[in-house]
Order: structure tokens, then sequence, then C-alpha cells
């Protein structure tokens, strides 16, 4: 009789595991970002164009704070609760993540596309690229930590 594979395998454990680090570390770079400039006293341009700037911060908050602790939640899912009990549901909140991150993606891409018609500085564009790259990095990891859970065990029912 052979024993069964355990589930998730190890390999699969793995993928979460540096999915959820690079998750941390880019969650990190990026409220840094956010927040960092305006501490210096080198705010970034985006609500400067009239208008209400508290405002103008607030929906920009309002916006990408619950998907930056949405995605925290996921890193720390991954690292202190995943297990062959909770795959479906990492597999489920991973891949609503994915969607969020893409999302975020399109977001960060409009502010860009803003950056250059208000000729920003040339550290707020190179910071929301930066940026957008590792919300689209981090989306595709995503998609592709799903699928390596999906099909290390395609036998299996979960």
């Amino acid at each position: 009789m052979v024993a069964a594979k355990p589930f998730p395998p190890a390999a699969a454990r793995v993928w979460v595991r540096i999915y959820s680090w690079i998750t941390i570390g880019a969650a990190i770079y990026g409220i840094a970002w956010a927040h960092v400039p305006f501490i210096i006293g080198k705010p970034w341009t985006t609500c400067d164009g009239g208008g209400s700037v508290l405002g103008c911060v607030l929906t920009f908050h309002l916006f990408e704070a619950p998907i930056v602790l949405f995605n925290l939640f996921i890193a720390w899912y991954g690292l202190k609760r995943f297990s062959s009990q909770t795959v479906r549901s990492y597999i489920s909140l991973l891949t609503f993540a994915s969607v969020f991150n893409f999302v975020f993606f399109a977001f960060e891409v409009n502010t860009l596309f803003g950056s250059l018609q208000r000729i920003a500085p040339r550290w707020e564009t190179l910071a929301l690229v930066s940026i957008a790259l590792i919300l689209l990095g981090g989306a595709a990891l995503g998609v592709f930590v799903v699928q390596q859970l999906i099909t290390a065990h395609s036998d299996k029912r979960i």
C-alpha cells in the first residue's frame, strides 16, 4: 500500500510562503513610497490640481488602504493559517487578492498617466511605475500560486 501524499505538498506550501513574504515586502515598499515623501517635505503632486487636497488624499486612502490591508491579511493567512484544512479558503482568498491587485494595478497606471500629463517630478513617476509593476507581478504570482495549489493534487477534491 502506497502512503497518501500530503496535501498541499511541500512545493505548494513553499509557494504560499514565498507569496506571503513578497506581499509583506511589497506592502511595506508601497506604504513607504506613499508616505515618506510627505514626511520629508516633498509630497506627491497627485492632489495638486485644485479642489480639496484633503478630499483627494482621503479618497486615495479609501481606495488603497482596504486593498493593502486585504493583501496583508492574505499574507498572514498564508504564513499562519494555511494548512490542508484551509487550502480551499486560501485558494478563494488568493483568487480575490489577484483580482484586487489587477484592479489596483489599473488604478496606479491611471495615476501614472496623470503624473505624465502634469509633468510630475521624475521620482514620482518612477515610484508609480515601480508600484504598478509590483502590483502586476503580485497579481500574476497570485494566479500562479492558485494554479500550483489546484494542480498540485488534481486527483484530490479540494
